[in-house]
């Protein structure tokens, strides 16, 4: 045989080698020795491991993928070809002492990652791999080595060692104890929850007969961060005398849900009326305070902190109207007997005939004839029932369907079906503001003796939707097959519809009042005072030439204001418009100019700087703003000289664009040198003086000029080409202009 006919298998010979080796570095399912025993070695050093052995459970299983939440795994290795694998809870001082090796940073899959041999160094050979290695659903950890190697494709690939995640656990002897994490997705019970990410942590607790309360506590890399549960308990046990009107004979003979509520009010109200008889001292001194922002580690504004201070206080308020209702004796009793009377009442499922308020035709796209699906919308805002359902009824063509909604002789009725009669109680400041339902089932029509039932969806509206317990209901609600029919009301089983939140919307196209983004309620650190705001709407740009001649195409002619814009263009701002001509366009709308502090509230989006590049990154300004740099320096014979138009640059965290730059913006605000006094919540402005405060910088200015902090001032009868404005609406006419 030839060289020349020997080469191709020469070549083939490292090539299988390379694989055998390669094969071997690597565990297949038949090494995992399924119902083994631990060993006696094992059991001597179960001590040492990071997971919890017991001889009576622990016994190795092939892994079963996806792997669970909150469980540590160990791949032990009893020989080359033997492995035992098992899962249990981590034993948190073993734990925080692993490397740990994030599968993400490192490109690896649990489910591969299982399968490799992993090792110390490179000098090893195939079965010389780590003895105990641990896994969950994101890392993997060694107890011996702080890098971990392994062969793939013929070569030596490394896993870097990341931080090593945290462990929260709770400790409590409460059988019923009621846990429930404030700023994160946790689902801590009594057990440790692993793996997570340092920082603070936020949780309430709460128990049958125990006043609830919350806790925070700082998480470090690596570190077990224990809450225990101590309720808080009173001293003195006490009771004041009390006359109360509603007796336990009235509670217990209720027999609907609206009964036992406004029975409830009035209970609740006689309530209220001998709190004030109540020395609340007594309650302060066995209260847990709340935690400083500098024992967590944060800042008076930092959002997380403002968080726990909320719910810390909401959770306080509940605890002291329980703690004065044992002080009242007789009313723990009677809130007793309306618990069970609601629980009992509510569990009943509901029926609710209901008309329509709006019914909305959703056509095909290609055959305007023909009628994709139906949307109806059932009660007003506020109101006890309010929905919105969509979808299609099979058993009848929809627009005959239609036909007999209008006849109006009694022969057609809607029916609301809810999966029990509970409806959620909404409350602000300790009061009870509304009740509203949200467990619904599915929509049935009526037709003489005959039931058929829709198939589709309904949406909740966000101030339903965002309450805890719907949110809790929603994500529970076990999610039905879209794949099945709606059966007849003869069947015996009929489908539920989905319920779904409605959209959170952040950015809303207004047909007349322009792009606006929604600003929640929060508060921020203004001209050196922390202030809280309210919620508003603003708009996302400056007005630009093309909406302001749509906003006076509202008017008559001769209420209309000319457009001075020096630089013209349909999307470029408008310029050369005073504050009273700014102001008049904004009341237009129905709006107005922001105060100074709702600008600079929208514009810093809930960053603690006045800018949105770094002071060391000076080359990033022009990323987001249009000033001296990219346009006065440009010259007068250049495109770029001037204002662009509006949302070229990079918006805002809040979807907000060109607060930085383009043109300056006028602000409601009275300009005054001296500042007295700042109001704590929603600012104003000074009292005093006749200039008004321009904000954002512009085109002509430097970089230093454009931090969303700095104030200018102008008289309002001032314009020039490097002057606009943007317009606030309150919020609640945007979404309810939105619903229409």
């Amino acid at each position: 045989m030839t060289f020349s006919r020997l080469l191709p298998l020469l070549l083939l010979v490292p090539a299988l080698t390379m694989a055998d080796e390669d094969r071997n570095f690597k565990l297949t399912s038949e090494n995992f020795k399924v119902g083994s025993l631990l060993d006696g070695s094992l059991l001597e050093n179960a001590s040492k491991k990071a997971i919890a052995l017991d001889r009576a459970i622990a016994i190795s299983q092939e892994p079963v993928f996806p792997l669970q939440p909150n469980t540590l795994y160990l791949r032990y290795k009893k020989s080359a070809k033997e492995y035992f694998w098992f899962s249990g809870e981590a034993k948190p001082e073993e734990y925080k002492k692993l490397h740990a090796f994030n599968l993400k940073e490192n490109h690896l899959s649990a489910r591969e990652v299982i399968g490799l041999r992993l090792y110390a160094s490179r000098q090893y050979k195939a079965f010389q791999d780590e003895s105990d290695i641990y896994f969950d659903a994101e890392y993997v950890y060694s107890p011996r080595v702080p890098k971990l190697l392994f062969m793939k494709n013929g070569q030596w690939q490394i896993l870097k060692e990341s931080t090593h995640p945290g462990m929260v656990q709770i400790k409590s002897d409460e059988k019923d104890l009621d846990v429930v994490a404030l700023n994160s997705s946790l689902k801590a019970g009594s057990k440790a929850v692993y793996p997570v990410n340092d920082g603070v942590y936020v949780f309430s607790f709460g128990a049958p007969d125990k006043l609830p309360y919350v806790d925070a506590g700082v998480l470090k890399p690596g570190e077990v961060l224990t809450f225990d549960v101590n309720f808080p308990v009173s001293d003195s046990g006490d009771i004041a005398p009390v006359n109360m009107s509603v007796s336990l004979e009235q509670v217990q003979a209720l027999q609907t849900v609206e009964e036992a509520e406004n029975l409830y009010d009035v209970f609740s109200s006689e309530v209220d009326r001998n709190f004030t008889r109540i020395d609340t001292t007594e309650f302060s001194k066995f209260y847990p305070p709340v935690k400083s922002a500098d024992s967590l580690g944060l800042d008076d504004s930092n959002k997380v902190y403002r968080s726990y201070v909320s719910h810390y206080n909401f959770k306080r308020s509940e605890a002291q109207t329980l703690w004065r209702n044992k002080k009242l004796g007789a009313v723990s009793e009677l809130y007793k007997a309306f618990r069970a009377k609601f629980d009992s009442l509510q569990a009943l499922p509901v029926q609710i005939n209901m008309t329509p308020v709006f019914v909305k035709k959703i056509m095909n796209a290609t055959d305007s004839t023909k009628i994709d699906s139906l949307e109806f919308r059932f009660g007003i805002d506020r109101n006890r029932v309010e929905t919105t359902w969509k979808g299609v009824v099979d058993e009848i063509p929809m627009d005959s369907l239609l036909k007999l909604m209008m006849v109006g002789d009694g022969s057609f009725v809607t029916t609301l079906f809810l999966a029990n009669n509970k409806p959620v109680w909404v409350f602000k400041e300790g009061k009870i503001v509304g009740r509203y339902h949200y467990r619904y089932d599915k929509l049935g029509f009526r037709m003489g003796d005959k039931l058929i039932f829709g198939k589709g969806e309904f949406t909740l509206p966000l101030h339903i939707a965002i309450e805890p317990e719907v949110v809790e209901w929603l994500k529970n609600r076990a999610p039905e097959s879209s794949s099945s029919s709606i059966a007849s009301s003869s069947s015996s089983e009929v489908v539920k519809d989905t319920v779904v939140a409605e959209p959170n919307k952040k950015i809303i196209e207004h047909a007349t009042r322009g792009t606006v983004a929604l600003i929640d309620s929060g508060s921020f650190r203004f001209r050196g005072k922390v202030v809280s705001m309210s919620p508003y709407a603003i708009h996302t740009t400056e007005v630009t030439q093309e909406f302001f001649h749509k906003i006076m195409g509202l008017l008559d002619s001769a209420k209309r204001i000319p457009d001075r814009s020096a630089f013209t263009g349909a999307n470029k701002p408008v310029q050369g418009i005073t504050w009273e001509n700014a102001q008049y366009a904004c009341k237009v709308l129905g709006g107005d100019l922001p105060t100074e502090a709702q600008w600079e509230f929208a514009g810093r989006a809930g960053s603690n700087d006045g800018v949105l590049w770094t002071d060391d990154d000076a080359m990033s300004v022009g990323k987001y703003s249009i000033f001296a740099e990219n346009s006065l320096k440009r010259g007068k014979k250049d495109a770029a000289y001037g204002p662009h138009d509006v949302a070229t640059k990079t918006p805002n965290a809040w979807g907000i664009f060109d607060m930085s730059g383009n043109v300056a913006e006028w602000t409601r605000d009275n300009y005054f040198a001296i500042t007295f006094s700042i109001e704590s919540s929603n600012p104003t402005g000074s009292y005093w003086g006749t200039n008004k405060v321009l904000k954002g910088g512009s085109w002509k200015d430097k970089a230093k000029n454009l931090n969303m902090t700095v104030r200018d001032d102008e008289d309002p009868r001032y314009w020039s080409d490097h002057i606009g404005f943007r317009c606030v609406f309150p919020l609640e006419r945007i979404i309810q202009d939105n619903k229409k």
